[in-house]
């Protein structure tokens, strides 16, 4: 029996509904700087406009 790889386990999120701990995660394997007070809006931002 093969297993549910995790990408095909459920419906992708939208961006909005990662919460902000995720899309810094996303930003730092991406090697991105973004500000240590930047808000969940300010963060959505930066992965839209580097396609992340």
């Amino acid at each position: 029996m093969n297993g549910i790889h995790f990408k095909d386990a459920g419906p992708k999120r939208r961006l909005e509904d990662l919460h902000a701990n995720e899309l810094r995660l996303k930003l730092e394997n991406a090697g991105i700087a973004y500000p240590d007070d930047a808000t969940k809006q300010e963060l959505i931002a930066l992965v839209r406009k580097n396609r992340l």
